[in-house]
Formats: C-alpha cells, sequence, structure tokens
C-alpha cells in the first residue's frame, strides 16, 4: 500500500512528485505545490526497493521518471551540487540556498538504490556526479577534524560544521550501497565515518542526560547552541555501527551501538504500548513536547528501532533487541499505517492516537522511510532472524560493449555465509554465477529481470578459507579508494611449481586505453604491494573511473578504481 499511495502524488502533465501530500495521497495546493529534490529522490527510492520486493515493473518505471525529472530540474549545472527548492514547474525557485550534507546526501539515496536495482549506467553516472561532488566539496581532509562538512554556501566557496546529518546519513543514504553493490568502493570511507562515530560523537554521550550532541564546529567542538537530541539519530547510529561491524568483525562497534541502545531503551521509550518516543534536550533529559498535550512517536524514529533490534538481535541473541522491534513493529504496524488509503501517518501520540494532522507528504516525509521499513523486515526476517531464503527482483539493463560481472549483497551482514540459492532470467533458469561469491557473468547485450533467490549457509568454515588464500592467485581492491593522488594496489602471486612466472599489471581507462604498466617481470610465489602514483605520469589523468587488470601466467583478473580530483 505504500508504494502504489504515491501515484496519486505526480504530476501526470509537467513530472515530478508533489511534496505536500494529504491523508489520502492527494497534493495540499494551500501548503504548497513545491515539488523538492529531496521528494523525488526519497520516493524514487522507495519505489525501486518495492520493485525488488515485488516484480512490479511499475514502481521501477516511476522512480526512473522521478530521477529523471531530479536530474534535469536539480542539478546546479554552475557550480555543481543539488539544489533542493523546486517548484511545480520545474524550476529552481531558491537558486542560492546553502547545500546542507544532509540533502547533499539524500540526492542519491534514489539513485543509489536503482543502480543497485539496475545498474543501469545512466543512473550510476548521476549517481557518481552527487558522490564526487559530496568528497570534493563536502569532505574536510583535515588531519584531526576530517570528516563532513554540515553544509556550504551554493557555491561552495564557504564550507562549515560538523553534525550528526553530515555523517551518518552518508552512510544510510549510499556509502553502505556503493560498497556491497560495485566492487571498486572499499571499506575505506565507511570506516572514516565510523572513526567519526567512535571518537568525535559518541564520547559526548558521557556529558548527557540523553542522547548524544548533533551539532558540531568544524573542528568536532560540541556546538552548544542546540540542545536537541532524536532518539531515532540514536538508534541509527547504533543499526550502522552493527551493519559495519557485520562487514568488519569489530566488537568495539557493538560495545557502542549496545550502549546506545541501552540509553535510548531506558531513557526515552514507551515500554507501556512500544516504540521510542521522538525528540529530547540531551542537557536536561526532558522530552521536547513542541505544544502537544501528549507524548509523540515519529514514523521514521519506529523504523530505526526495529531495523537496530533485529541486526543487533542476530549478533548478540540478546533478547532485548528483538523485543524492541517487535514491540516497535507492532505499534507502527497498529497505529501508523493507514489500511485504508495506504502509506503510513508521521506522528502519533503514545497511545496511537492522531497528533499534528494526518498528512502523509512534505518537506521531511515521503516515500522512504516506510517502504525501507518493509524491505529490512523482509530480508531481516528471512536471512537474519530464520535463516529462510529471500528472493529479490532485479531488472538488469544490456550493456552492448563490454562482458559483465555484477557481485549481488542485498544486505550487510556476514557474507561469508551469504549464497545465492537460485537465479531465473526472464523466467528461465539461469546458471552462468558463482553461489559462493555472489558473482553473476552477464554476456554483452544481455539483460532482462533477474530473480534471485539468497540464503544462509553457516556451516562454512570461514577460517579454513581464509589459511588457504595466500597460495592462490588474488588481485586486490586497491587502497585508498575512491583516490588521489595515489592509491596502493596489492597482488599475490601464487605458487606454480616453477620459480618464478611472468606478470603483469596494468591500468586502463574506461575507452580500454592503457595509461600505466605498473609491473611486467618474472615474480616469485609470494604477496605484493605497489603504488600507483598518478604524479608520475607524463600526462595527467582526469577524474573518472579506471581498471587495473593483473594477468600471471594465463590467469588474468580486473578491478576498478575511481580517481576523484
Amino acid at each position: 500500500s505504500c508504494a502504489s499511495f504515491w501515484f496519486k502524488a505526480w504530476d501526470n502533465t509537467r513530472g515530478g512528485f508533489y511534496t505536500n501530500v494529504s491523508k489520502t495521497g492527494d497534493p495540499i495546493a494551500s501548503w504548497g505545490t513545491q515539488k523538492d529534490m529531496i521528494t523525488q529522490s526519497r520516493n524514487a527510492y522507495g519505489l525501486t526497493r518495492a520493485y525488488m520486493m515485488t516484480g512490479k515493473s511499475e514502481y521501477l518505471d516511476k522512480a526512473d521518471e522521478a530521477l529523471r525529472f531530479m536530474y534535469r530540474t536539480a542539478w546546479d549545472t554552475v557550480n555543481a551540487g543539488w539544489m533542493n527548492s523546486v517548484d511545480q514547474y520545474g524550476n529552481a525557485s531558491n537558486p542560492t540556498e546553502n547545500k546542507t550534507a544532509f540533502l547533499q546526501h539524500y540526492a542519491i539515496v534514489g539513485p543509489a538504490a536503482y543502480n543497485e536495482a539496475t545498474h543501469d549506467e545512466y543512473h550510476f553516472n548521476w549517481l557518481m556526479d552527487g558522490y564526487t561532488t559530496n568528497e570534493l566539496e563536502l569532505w574536510d581532509e583535515s588531519e584531526s577534524d576530517f570528516g563532513y562538512y554540515d553544509y556550504g554556501n551554493y557555491t561552495w566557496s564557504y564550507k562549515t560544521g560538523k553534525s550528526f546529518n553530515a555523517t551518518v546519513d552518508a552512510l544510510t543514504t549510499h556509502l553502505f550501497s556503493l560498497y556491497l553493490t560495485r566492487d571498486e568502493f572499499s571499506l575505506d570511507k565507511i570506516n572514516l565515518v565510523a572513526s567519526n562515530i567512535m571518537d568525535k560523537i559518541y564520547p559526548t554521550m558521557q556529558n548527557q542526560a540523553i542522547g548524544f550532541a548533533e551539532e558540531y564546529y568544524t573542528n568536532w567542538s560540541v556546538n552548544n547552541n542546540e540542545t536537541m537530541t532524536i532518539t531515532g539519530h540514536v538508534l541509527k547510529t547504533a543499526w550502522c555501527l552493527a551493519r559495519i561491524h557485520q562487514l568488519e568483525n569489530n566488537q568495539e562497534y557493538i560495545d557502542v551501538a549496545k550502549v546506545m541502545i541501552d540509553d535510548i531503551l531506558e531513557k526515552g521509550y514507551d515500554h507501556e504500548y512500544g516504540g521510542p518516543y521522538k525528540d529530547y534536550n540531551r542537557v536536561t533529559g526532558d522530552m521536547l513536547m513542541w505544544g502537544n498535550p501528549d507524548t509523540a512517536k515519529a514514523w521514521w524514529q519506529m523504523e530505526q528501532a526495529v531495523v537496530a533490534g533485529l541486526q543487533m538481535y542476530n549478533i548478540t541473541n540478546d533478547e532485548k533487541y528483538l523485543n524492541m522491534a517487535d514491540e516497535s513493529t507492532n505499534f507502527f504496524m497498529t497505529h501508523f499505517v493507514d489500511h485504508v488509503y495506504g502509506e503510513v501517518y508521521e506522528n502519533k501520540t503514545k497511545q496511537g492516537d492522531e497528533t499534528w494532522c494526518e498528512h502523509k507528504g512534505n518537506g521531511f516525509k515521503a516515500g522512504y522511510h516506510s517502504i525501507e521499513l518493509g524491505y529490512y523486515i523482509y530480508l531481516y526476517g528471512k536471512l537474519l532472524l530464520h535463516k529462510e531464503p529471500a528472493t529479490l527482483y532485479y531488472n538488469i539493463k544490456p550493456d552492448s560493449t563490454k562482458n559483465r560481472q555484477i557481485t549481488f549483497n542485498p544486505i550487510a551482514m556476514n557474507l561469508d555465509y551469504l549464497k545465492i540459492k537460485s537465479i531465473t532470467l526472464d523466467g528461465i533458469e539461469y546458471s552462468d554465477y558463482n553461489a559462493t561469491s555472489r558473482i553473476v557473468n552477464i554476456p554483452q547485450n544481455v539483460g532482462g529481470e533477474f530473480i534471485i533467490t539468497y540464503e544462509v549457509d553457516e556451516s562454512v568454515n570461514v577460517a579454513d578459507n581464509e589459511s588457504q588464500f595466500p597460495s592462490k592467485f588474488s588481485l586486490q581492491q586497491n587502497y585508498p579508494n575512491p583516490f588521489n593522488p595515489s592509491t596502493t594496489i596489492r597482488y599475490t602471486v601464487p605458487s606454480t611449481g616453477v620459480a618464478s612466472i611472468s606478470t603483469n599489471l596494468s591500468v586502463y581507462d574506461v575507452l580500454g586505453k592503457k595509461v600505466a604498466t605498473l609491473v611486467n617481470d618474472n615474480k616469485m610465489p609470494g604477496d605484493y604491494k605497489i603504488v600507483f602514483d598518478t604524479r608520475k605520469l607524463n600526462s595527467g589523468l582526469s577524474s573518472g573511473m579506471y581498471f587495473y587488470t593483473l594477468q600471471i601466467g594465463n590467469i588474468r583478473e580486473t578491478k576498478k578504481m575511481l580517481l576523484i580530483k
């Protein structure tokens, strides 16, 4: 009901989703007829996830339309980055507004999901435009104060501040998705953001009555002019740390995630009816009522309690996290979901009554959190909780230029245990894939609807597999990635029964032109690393995607890397 609800908010004449939407799905003209950029991106995300769960192509088609509307109306062609305020005719209504990290991150949540479902290069290029701008303009590279700036002015000539939104929302909108779906992205940036959480945000909890500080100056000192903490932000941070732990196996992340969730369970959670409350003064511990006569809960904060609870229960087996997920889900389904008109309400009182109107869309709410919650309840419930197969739909666009190897990772989990159980392509069994690595081989000009069923196999002996790794041919992902100006590539020459073997490592541009030869020699078996420094090339390289290929004897492997200047 959530996905189909938003079709009424679509402008069939000029395109784009209206931002302000009523209980029934109709635009609320009295609130304004704008079509904000964030509305397009969030609805595209939700519709894409709805397609992946149901296979209904109309959802994916409408997501495509929404993104194309956003690309042509909201991109700043002069200064780069996204403008949020767009009127009903597709004109930027405030082109000189500040560009916040919050909005720049959420601008690419839709393209990131669409890339995952389709591997469409057109949308991926737009995703990279937004991502590259964020890295160039919003990332503070200073040694001690690195992290995403909170905002910049419209020309990017001035950037300042740090914040929860600038930091954690980068993970949920696109960093996890890029790592899981594109081999050229490593965990480097995810780990840097995690260090911001661990070293900058989490330590502020010791000085608060509840939660953590959410606004900071550029040097990460706390901005005490803002004393609000939001329970959903604390739970969301714990959820992100749990997902990074699933990929990195770092117990410190879980220890901190426990502290964050337990803080909310103790001070900001409704143990009578279920679910977290909304907002608090972090200094006094008082709930912020905003003129409301009753305590309130928000739809998106309920989602954070569910997904954080399911992830943490999978990792710790602590029943309190599963209870939090169950109680919050029950309250959400009973009181937030509109079983008559579809979608979910924005706010409810403690008992589930109406508060602050019954609208369904505004500048803060679209089809993102509601559909995302359904998506993760399905995948977490199947794969993490019950260890049952889960099926997703993908519409992979054909590529007329090359054969492809696409890695499919639907969620952040211990990927050593995740396998592909079966695949069909346009209804016919498809067998050209590696079930364990989840790499699907797709020949040139082949595409269509891939239905992929995943399963969890916890009988895999990870330690035994890793102990054999050094004796095998190996080409690792470059580090750092993306990079500028240099990056390190590690590779392994296997034992072949001879003293040495011909080894070549070269770099190519997207047109297949060789731009550098890094290794061209006979190598003895062993582990090697080499630095690719673009400054040493006679002709400089422009920003973009490059490929590096390792050939040892007749064995050959290629990986992607991204240069950002």
